[in-house]
């Protein structure tokens, strides 16, 4: 498998509500699951007659930039009542805090100023700091830690400080 068809194979399956899957092709298997790391492995499929699994280490495959570069979304959307939302710029995973045995960044009641780090998200191994385009009040975390997030998904209710 070349590794464009596998970066279209990574993002269909991203977008797609499917939480595993697994490919067999010319003599290699590729397995993606979601709800952990972003990470592809491929191995060889052992010969039929060989009556043994393969004793080969896994490839661990990660292709750059499998991801078409694209625009952020505005974090100036109305959520409703003067409140504004702080989305996520990629598809991935989110994280309140950057390691688990640290606070999160921001909790509700936190006074937040422009630029400042507010969460990760994690896409394909790669920890991503989301800063906030606005200094506001966090009044709401939208999304839980761990849990998979879209792009341009609202991550936080702000009310800004105008």
């Amino acid at each position: 498998m070349d590794i464009e068809r596998l970066q279209e194979l990574i993002r269909v399956f991203e977008d797609s509500s499917l939480w595993e899957i697994e490919i067999e092709e010319s003599g290699r298997r590729v397995c993606l699951k979601k709800g952990q790391p972003a990470s592809v492995s491929t191995s060889p499929i052992p010969a039929p007659s060989a009556g043994h699994p393969a004793t080969a280490e896994p490839h661990h495959v990660q292709p750059a930039g499998a991801e078409p570069p694209r625009e952020a979304p505005a974090p100036e959307e109305e959520a409703g009542d003067g409140l504004k939302t702080i989305d996520s710029p990629m598809v991935g995973v989110f994280y309140a805090s950057p390691s688990p045995s640290d606070p999160p960044y921001v909790k509700p009641g936190d006074t937040i100023s422009e630029n400042q780090a507010v969460c990760i998200v994690e896409a394909m191994k790669l920890m991503n700091e989301v800063t906030a385009k606005f200094a506001g009040v966090i009044e709401k975390v939208l999304v839980e830690n761990g849990e998979p997030v879209e792009y341009g998904q609202p991550i936080f209710t702000v009310r800004p400080l105008d």
